[in-house]
């Protein structure tokens, strides 16, 4: 019997990755530019320090997903969805084998934050959400997250490169069948479920989805594909009862195609944000 990764304590990598040798300093890297690029930078233009444009992103098809606040959990475990395999390599092969894996993820990682903070200093985006503040996970949302950071969607990114990122190193790293095949679903139904949720707690539009598929299939190439993304688009909602299927077909064909536009247009450019800048002008004019 596989070992779910749920069930694998994310406190050993919490007391682990900052303190080793091995994984110090991509820890430092990372938190670093999370706090400037993710935290800081909402604060400062919410406080008027920094001046950046904000462009809503809403789209009428983000009504057709029901406010939905039980959800919030799902919506709060794209932290550990990324920290819990990191335990598990290290339980696995031990600090030696399994910290330098760690820290290749984790410079994945900080590379995908940095990419969206470029796009995020060229405009910030928002969305509407309810001022439901009925629950501590809530109020969490609301007095730590000015909600300017929507498009590209970081909950959508982080999930998609860690289902990826997994894949990827369970066949490279000779995990057995067994295990790649329970880990892998484990992570793809985690990372799904996380991409209903954004929607479904109102922190991101269906707008905000594509941008970071896209951006992915252009940051992290080899591992995050055309049909990775495709794939992903089709399973969203899939097994849910709350969404009519006419509103699950019109949803899911809106971000395939906004994906679809902006794979496409990127074609032309070398900077992955091109195809987005423009459409975020257009979108906000």
């Amino acid at each position: 019997m596989i070992k779910p990764l749920k069930r694998y304590s994310v406190l050993t990598a919490y007391i682990t990755l900052p303190f080793h040798k091995i994984t110090a300093k991509s820890t430092f890297k990372l938190l670093s530019v999370i706090v400037k690029d993710f935290f800081l930078l909402q604060f400062f233009v919410k406080w008027g320090i920094k001046k950046i444009s904000i462009v809503s992103v809403d789209h009428p098809l983000d009504r057709k997903v029901p406010f939905t606040p039980k959800r919030v959990g799902i919506y709060f475990d794209f932290i550990n969805i990324w920290i819990r395999p990191l335990a598990m390599l290290i339980k696995k092969f031990g600090l030696k084998r399994g910290l330098p894996l760690c820290r290749e993820w984790l410079d994945r990682l900080k590379k995908t934050y940095k990419e969206a903070a470029k796009f995020y200093r060229f405009r910030l985006s928002t969305t509407a959400r309810p001022k439901y503040k009925k629950s501590l996970p809530f109020l969490k949302i609301h007095l730590f997250d000015p909600h300017y950071c929507c498009v590209p969607s970081l909950h959508i990114a982080i999930v998609v490169l860690v289902f990826t990122f997994y894949r990827d190193l369970f066949m490279r790293e000779g995990f057995s069948a067994e295990e790649r095949d329970a880990w892998n679903e484990e992570l793809y139904k985690g990372a799904v479920a996380i991409g209903e949720t954004v929607l479904y707690v109102k922190q991101h539009s269906v707008n905000c989805i594509p941008a970071a598929l896209y951006m992915m299939t252009r940051i992290q190439s080899d591992l995050v594909t055309i049909g990775t993304c495709v794939k992903y688009i089709e399973d969203l909602f899939k097994e849910q009862d709350d969404i009519a299927e006419s509103d699950k077909i019109a949803i899911q064909s809106h971000i395939q195609y906004m994906y679809e536009r902006f794979y496409l247009e990127g074609l032309h450019f070398e900077d992955w944000r091109e195809p987005v800048q423009r459409w975020i002008l257009s979108y906000g004019a």
